[in-house]
């Protein structure tokens, strides 16, 4: 992928900064000391050491050296941690939830700082951040008063290097990684390490970085679903399309006009990661920290894609294969009773006459820079206090590309004066005589196709650009945050501190939601309206709506066909649309996407000179201000010589002022410079101003950590906070789309024709942000045992309860007042409005296991083990109920969860096989006109199956300061398969490549 100018800049001056830096220290010191190797080993002893001396319930990812996380990222670190569930891109981990929820608080070094994949939400995304740059993570499952607020799940703190803590004099050490993929097959390089100085222990300094260039596979599978029944949408006639002697049936089927859809994408992430930490002992009593931590990513994902879909030939298909043939078009059809119709199809034969096919590319490029400076103050009396300030910055800008490519005739008006001409003069106009077979397996799709057409789809000649387009979102947000907390010795037993604070924190963010529009070629009012999809033909079929298509009888906008001469050297033969579909055997001649890099400029070269336009109903701007003032007693007392009572007790308060900036819209206004009907989707609104809302919230979050130490090796927990956390800043900004429906078909009451009416009816309205929601509010409570037979081993069993007070839906309602697209109110249409919510639980058991077998005789003396398991099911509001009458859970929730971890490490070798393990996935509902759920609910029920992923990482000493590594990740290649109410009914599959890794390691 061709790096940015920035991206270059960036990594020019970080090489340069760490030279400088290495050669400014070197002269300093004489002597380079050994940085200490703990290995899998030391890291579990940590890990369970942290939790132990915790006065709230945590749970730890120690580094096994310097730069060396247990796992490739930080996402895929955290999912050997009770309670952490996580998504996948490109199959490695991205984002997280805890304990299912994915309202998550991510801090660095225990203060805020910004993420540009998760400058808009609550959740957490670490795709950004290399997890070699960090030294740990601290998971906290229960709050005390003097931690920040935001997370209901948990929180997580990502932890930093201090340069303090290296050996004194220089040291450093640099790591060279190498990896393939078992679909991408390239070979991948990363580059990391850390140099650092420690003067003394008095004053230090150190800089981590990380760059990387990746590629990874994307193949994914989409189903949508569909209808086709046996007495409508027939072609000559009707037929039994499944054999059973009756002519009554309609089936739920995967092949709607844009289903199955598969694809083959490749992600290239070049990613760069730098560190730098200074210390300073500013006196016996001042400590000074500063540290700045920047990240940037470009990204590009971008591949071909084809549908299989009635696009072409329609519902028809089916009917005109048992019609031809004498044979079922639909074999052993399921019961789809609780999806409001008889039957469900998986396996079918239809006709078709051609296809659509298509690449896709999402590029993004990203960038974050947050800053901290701490003065600590100890002077070794009762009082200390620290105040600290921290910044960051960060943006992220995506350009979607999508061409779409078709094999149909077409029809259409070039000018005014002209008569209707094919626009594609090499199209497969046959008609529906080609067989096709489609079965839905559990970890792919079947499709087979009539080898005459196979060798049709091979003709460059037949395909030309049904459409071209550009989606376009742009965020970026500042932050600033104050702080300064106290602490004050007490005693040593009983009450022995308190804990104070005051903290402010200003956040801005903006996000534009936008489009690109090139030049159509049609003249209104002296000037060249734009349009967004190039689609040819669109323009004419909107003539008789009141947008600036109306009365229009001819379209102008350029054909391109795969033959033109526009796009020599960009055309290569296609074969592989990803491993989700197999038995396709076809070859077709499309873009090549990895001769795009920039694809505004390569849209320009296409259809002209175009722009960006915001899309003023989805776009939007946020600042919140938060003042936040904590107490809290910490407390410490051996009751006897057996038991012991620690912890904490406190409240923090919270004072929230949001001011939320939306763009007025009016259905009635579309842009009048874009050639369009009435479907906003083609246009954009009229940006009539802003509107701005104001809303303050006052939160008191009290919070209690009891700890009984029973002997030396026993504790129980006892923990209860109150949580709150805003929304998703798309919740609040969003505003109001208005989507109609086509033109009906009336008689004329005069003349007895059946004709158009001169307007489209309203559908619905999406009110998508409403900047008066509350934020989300719950309750948790926590209670544990924990059991330290040795300091190397731990056995806990936990319960928690997360009741949440308020949370976020969407309320579905039919609203009569709506106004059609003359702004005449008639039937109205379905108004859908994000609104609160109360009621839902999240509760369950966490086990944990951890052991190093060090008792043992021989080579089992070098083994360990750790063993978890969650059970946690989850109720949503009553209101969200399954077709079965159930209470459905919350999303992206797995009941049961386990992790199994193996290791072996001496004094040169260590091996651990990692293995996670998660449950059906409740991932919300799917909605659409087929389904009519038994309940009368508006969708049905998706779950992401089971899976299992095992990782395996091995390393060997050469020698104190040499290392080569080895480690395969998905070793059984585990792909996520996702389906809809019946488990064979499946709607996704995202195959994931096995990756493999060699490195080597030195220190100095």
């Amino acid at each position: 992928m061709k790096s940015s100018a920035r991206f270059n800049k960036t990594l020019l001056s970080g090489v340069i900064a760490t030279c400088i830096a290495t050669t400014a220290v070197a002269q300093d010191s004489d002597s380079v000391e050994e940085i200490v190797v703990s290995g899998v080993r030391g890291a579990q002893e940590r890990a369970i050491d942290i939790k132990r001396n915790s006065a709230q319930i945590v749970d730890s990812v120690a580094a096994e050296d310097i730069g060396k996380l247990p796992d490739t990222t930080i996402s895929d670190s955290l999912q050997r941690i009770t309670g952490i569930q996580i998504a996948r891109s490109g199959g490695q981990g991205s984002q997280v939830s805890v304990r299912g929820m994915g309202q998550v608080l991510s801090t660095m070094n225990g203060e805020y700082f910004l993420t540009p994949a998760s400058m808009t939400t609550n959740g957490v995304n670490f795709t950004d951040v290399p997890a070699s740059l960090v030294s740990g993570l601290n998971v906290s499952k229960s709050q005390s008063a003097a931690q920040l607020e935001g997370g209901i799940g948990g929180s997580i703190d990502i932890l930093t290097r201090r340069s303090l803590d290296l050996e004194e004099g220089f040291s450093g050490s640099v790591r060279l990684q190498g990896s393939t993929g078992s679909i991408t097959e390239t070979t991948d390089p990363e580059l990391s390490g850390l140099v650092g100085w420690n003067f003394d222990d008095k004053a230090a300094m150190s800089l981590a970085f990380s760059y990387g260039d990746s590629t990874l596979a994307e193949n994914q599978g989409r189903l949508r679903a569909d209808r086709v029944a046996e007495s409508w949408d027939c072609s000559s006639s009707c037929a039994d399309l499944d054999g059973n002697g009756k002519t009554n049936g309609d089936f739920i089927n995967p092949m709607s006009w844009n289903s199955p859809e598969f694809s083959a994408r490749e992600i290239e992430r070049e990613r760069l990661g730098l560190a730098y930490n200074f210390n300073l002992a500013v006196s016996d009593a001042l400590t000074l920290n500063a540290d700045i931590f920047h990240t940037e990513m470009d990204e590009k994902a971008a591949g071909q894609f084809i549908y299989l879909g009635n696009q072409i030939g329609g519902r028809a298909g089916f009917h005109e294969y048992t019609l031809v043939t004498g044979k079922p078009a639909i074999i052993n059809p399921g019961d789809g009773t609780l999806g409001g119709q008889p039957f469900y199809a998986t396996d079918m034969n239809m006709m078709v006459s051609g296809f659509r096919a298509g690449v896709m590319g999402d590029y993004r490029e990203s960038s974050a820079t947050n800053s901290n400076i701490e003065l600590k103050y100890d002077n070794g009396e009762a009082f200390t206090g620290s105040v600290r300030y921290v910044s960051g910055r960060a943006d992220n800008d995506n350009n979607t590309l999508t061409l779409a490519q078709v094999s149909n005739a077409l029809m259409v008006k070039r000018s005014a004066t002209s008569t209707p001409i094919n626009i594609n003069p090499g199209a497969i106009d046959d008609g529906l005589i080609y067989p096709m077979h489609v079965k839905v397996n559990s970890g792919s799709v079947l499709a087979e196709l009539d080898p005459t057409m196979i060798s049709k789809m091979a003709n460059p000649e037949a395909w030309y650009l049904h459409s071209g387009w550009i989606d376009s979102t742009y965020a970026k947000a500042d932050s600033d945050v104050l702080r300064f907390d106290g602490n004050f010795k007490l005693a040593d037993e009983g009450l022995t501190s308190v804990d104070f604070g005051y903290r402010f924190s200003d956040r801005s963010t903006t996000f534009n939601n936008m489009s690109f529009f090139s030049p159509s070629g049609v003249i209104k009012d002296g000037v060249e309206l734009l349009n967004k999809y190039h689609e040819v033909g669109y323009a004419i079929g909107q003539a008789g709506s009141n947008g600036t298509a109306a009365g229009l009888t001819y379209d102008p906008l350029p054909v391109i066909e795969i033959t033109d001469s526009k796009l020599n050297g960009y055309i290569n033969n296609v074969s592989n649309f990803g491993a989700a579909l197999k038995g396709l055997d076809v070859t077709i001649p499309m873009i090549d996407t990895r001769k795009i890099d920039d694809p505004i400029a390569f849209n320009d070269m296409l259809y002209g000179k175009g722009q960006r336009l915001i899309n003023p109903d989805r776009s939007y701007s946020i600042s919140d201000s938060k003042q936040s003032f904590h107490f809290q007693a910490n407390f410490d007392k051996a009751l006897n010589d057996t038991f012991t009572i620690s912890g904490n007790t406190g409240v923090r308060y919270v004072k929230t002022d949001l001011t939320v900036t939306q763009n007025i819209t009016d259905p009635q206004k579309l842009n009048p410079l874009i050639l369009a009907g009435t479907d906003p989707n083609h246009t954009t609104y009229t940006d009539l101003g802003d509107k701005i809302t104001n809303v303050s919230y006052n939160h008191f979050l009290p919070s209690l950590n009891l700890n009984i130490g029973i002997a030396e090796d026993f504790k129980v927990r006892l923990a209860f906070d109150k949580r709150m956390t805003l929304q998703d800043l798309d919740r609040l900004g969003q505003g109001t789309i208005t989507y109609l429906s086509s033109e009906e078909t009336v008689t004329d009451p005069v003349t007895g024709e059946s004709v158009k009416e001169p307007f489209q009816r309203v559908s619905s309205r999406q009110n998508n942000g409403n900047p008066y929601l509350k934020p989300w509010v719950a309750n948790v409570f926590n209670i544990a045992g924990e059991w330290y037979p040795t300091e190397s081993a731990i056995v806990s069993l936990g319960y928690f309860n997360i009741d949440v007070d308020s949370f976020t839906y969407t309320k579905i309602e039919k609203n009569p007042n709506l106004p059609d697209s003359d702004g005449v109110v008639r039937r109205g249409g379905e108004e859908q409005t994000v609104t609160n919510g109360s009621g839902g639980t999240v509760k369950g058991w966490e086990f944990s296991y951890q052991q190093s077998f060090d008792f043992l005789p021989g080579l089992l003396a070098n083994t360990g083990v750790t063993f978890n398991y969650t059970y946690s099911p989850t109720e949503s509001p009553s209101s969200e109920l399954l077709p079965d009458g159930s209470v459905a859970p919350f999303n992206n929730t797995a009941e049961d969860q386990a992790n199994l971890v193996l290791w072996y490490q001496d004094e040169k070798f260590e091996a651990r096989v990692a293995a996670n393990y998660l449950g059906d996935q409740y991932q919300g509902k799917t909605s659409g006109w087929m389904w009519n759920p038994t309940n009368k609910d508006k969708g049905m029920p998706r779950y992401l199956k089971e899976t299992l992923f095992v990782d395996v990482t091995t390393s060997y000493n050469i020698n104190e300061d040499l290392q080569i590594t080895l480690a395969v990740n998905n070793l059984t290649e585990e792909d996520n398969i996702t389906y809809t109410q019946w488990e064979n009914f499946i709607d996704s599959y995202n195959i994931f490549e096995r990756r493999i890794t060699a490195g080597v390691n030195y220190k100095f």
